[in-house]
């Protein structure tokens, strides 16, 4: 059920299910929910591109990692100025772009504003993403998304 969804705001609801190049929610110990992509990790070295946008090909050293873990974790691109790569279990992935109130709330949750305008930052560039992969228009555009209520 979806009842207990908001008892914790660091365990994700896990009855969707993930593709690779889905567009994430995703938490870090110690850092807040952050926009990311997903990464099939068996992509071919050479490279790859989405409807014409390229996808970064994980370094062998990120693909080594995935053999620490004893549960099924899911590789990430984070979209922060860094590109961080990441494995993470489904309990720490929450999909993006597609609940808006979902979007709101973690674009919302970080008291610090350098931390929430990093945050705003990703997420713009995430959209910004899926937009060049979807050829949709931006739905940013008109800034309603991204805005927070003291902004507007």
């Amino acid at each position: 059920g979806r009842s207990n969804s908001w008892s914790s705001n660091e365990e994700a609801d896990t009855s969707t299910t993930l593709e690779p190049l889905d567009l994430v929610w995703a938490k870090c110990r110690g850092y807040p929910w952050y926009p990311a992509l997903l990464i099939n990790p068996k992509m071919p070295r050479t490279g790859y591109f989405h409807n014409g946008v390229p996808i970064p090909v994980p370094p062998e050293e990120v693909l080594c990692l995935q053999a620490k873990y004893d549960i099924p974790v899911f590789l990430v691109l984070f979209f922060d100025a860094k590109r961080t790569w990441q494995w993470l279990p489904r309990n720490k992935l929450e999909l993006l772009g597609v609940d808006v109130a979902l979007d709101k709330s973690k674009l919302a949750e970080n008291k610090k504003p350098n931390v929430k305008k990093a945050v705003r930052k990703a997420y713009i560039k995430a959209i910004l993403h899926q937009c060049r992969v979807t050829g949709q228009p931006n739905p940013l555009e008109n800034n309603q998304v991204a805005k927070t209520p003291e902004e507007s």
